[in-house]
């Protein structure tokens, strides 16, 4: 390869990588994308001669295209210092990560023999081959640790929105390893299953002869990880234990008419719907002492966005239940969201306990900031309500909003009711599951459902534990950069002795 290709191919693989990645978020919701997604990117890192700073520029690449495409709403929606601490704490995590993997993450070179057979299953046990699985193992275990730890890190600055690992909220099975390890643990098998990808071409260019299943075993044994991981979550999907059951109904025309809304609750008012979720409502003088038509401050509840004009976006939340009618204002925030603490500044939980469970309305922002969702789980909140106007820069932020919030609730074990439009809105319950909404084909005005309320202090473990997996995998790459540098210092020594 000419000297010049040699130096630009790794930099169109990052920004390849980068392109993938983000193409299996919204707008584009190409899921499958996220299982290949890394290869370029690794690829580049990996398969190329590296030097420190080389592997710092294409991590950064990589990370700051996926970056910068995930995130284009902000900038599409007025909001490009939003986009810009998006697009530049990712390529700082990439650039860390790249120079990492650089120093500590070494593939086994290939024998150098090659003796071209049949492709076929071999029985043999070759001590070679299983060596080079169990360093291709290792290898795929720090490369994704790295990853994982560096990407809660950034958590802790900016609201940690689309997660390598957030794509895989789309799959219900595998979202259950949400409750165990939060996203933590979905980025981590993200990244794992993709190096294993690109080892397993690898060994088959490098290595064309007959293959044993000791040759495989890092392919095998990841499949069959991510294989039982997929059973755990459907055991435990039916096996959850039930809760307390309310029946939700979510009203989302395309309008503030106070009497538009009304008429449709009433639609529902005789089918023991426990709390009305209106996202949008203009209320008028009189309008309260009409609820009683709907039943609504008698048998059910009611948690409403409310808006001061045709056209206005959201000012805050009406709740009318029996005995007590409250408003919550929303105070603007002059600040942007995506900024190092400015997520939770001036935001505070206002629940309301109704039918022997506590719901929360979170509205706009609010539920965007996954700092406040857990703070609701923590002070036993049951329930999440997100009533939010659609984000800047097209529906694609909406549903990256929506995916953020769902994967957040599961890993706390809390259910969700997401009001947006009537394009998009759903009721989901605790595992994930969405029993009604989300682009209903044709769309509705009313979505109904019901929802497994759990107990208070019914957590889950991720709920109990917070993020340790995150931290264990911090733990994973301390130790082997001390290891590496241990191993280095006597090798350089034995030379030097020699």
């Amino acid at each position: 390869m000419k000297p010049h290709l040699l130096k630009l191919t790794p930099i169109l693989l990052s920004l390849a990588g980068g392109l993938l990645v983000a193409l299996a978020f919204p707008p584009w919701n190409q899921d499958w994308l996220i299982w290949i997604g890394f290869v370029p990117a690794l690829a580049g890192l990996l398969l190329f001669p590296r030097h420190w700073i080389t592997s710092l520029i294409r991590g950064a690449l990589f990370a700051g295209t996926f970056g910068g495409l995930v995130f284009s709403w902000l900038w599409a929606g007025g909001r490009p210092s939003d986009w810009a601490w998006n697009v530049g704490s990712l390529a700082l995590l990439g650039a860390i990560w790249g120079w990492f993997i650089g120093l500590f993450v070494r593939l086994p070179a290939g024998d150098g023999e090659r003796k071209v057979s049949p492709i076929l299953p071999g029985y043999g046990f070759s001590v070679g081959a299983w060596s080079k699985s169990m360093a291709h193992l290792q290898a795929a275990l720090v490369t994704a640790a790295a990853w994982t730890v560096l990407e809660w890190t950034r958590g802790i600055f900016l609201p940690q929105w689309n997660a390598a690992g957030t794509v895989l909220q789309a799959n219900l099975p595998l979202l259950q390893i949400s409750t165990v390890t939060g996203v933590s643990g979905l980025s981590f098998v993200v990244v794992f299953a993709n190096l294993i990808a690109l080892i397993a071409v690898r060994r088959i260019i490098i290595e064309p002869g007959r293959m044993t299943w000791a040759s495989r075993f890092e392919v095998t044994s990841t499949l069959a990880v991510i294989f039982l991981a997929a059973v755990a979550g459907f055991w435990w999907l039916e096996h959850q234990p039930a809760g307390d059951r309310k029946n939700v109904a979510l009203i989302c025309p395309d309008t503030v008419d106070f009497g538009r809304s009304l008429d449709l609750s009433k639609e529902q008012s005789g089918k023991g719907i426990d709390l009305f979720v209106w996202r949008s409502v203009r209320f008028g003088s009189g309008d309260y002492a009409r609820l009683d038509d709907a039943l609504i401050g008698k048998t059910a509840g009611l948690v409403s966005g409310t808006t001061s004009g045709e056209n206005a976006s959201l000012d805050g939340a009406t709740i009318v239940i029996p005995g007590a009618i409250r408003n919550i204002l929303l105070i603007p925030s002059k600040r942007d969201f995506f900024q190092p603490g400015a997520g939770a500044i001036g935001r505070t939980l206002n629940p309301l306990e109704f039918a022997d469970t506590s719901w929360v309305p979170l509205i706009n922002w609010e539920a965007g900031d996954p700092r406040l969702v857990r703070a609701a789980a923590t002070k036993q909140i049951q329930v999440n309500i997100a009533i939010v106007d659609s984000l800047p820069g097209g529906p694609g932020a909406t549903e990256q909003l929506f995916a953020n919030l769902r994967l957040w609730s599961v890993s706390l074990g809390r259910p969700l009711i997401f009001a947006s439009t009537k394009n998009l809105a759903a009721i989901v319950t605790r595992s994930g599951k969405i029993v009604a909404g989300v682009r209903p084909e044709p769309a509705t005005d009313v979505l109904t459902g019901m929802i497994d309320v759990p107990a208070p202090l019914d957590y889950t473990l991720y709920a109990h534990f917070g993020d340790w997996f995150a931290v264990a995998c911090g733990a994973v790459c301390l130790v082997t950069a001390f290891s590496e540098r241990i191993r280095r210092a006597h090798e350089k020594s034995g030379r030097l002795s020699a």
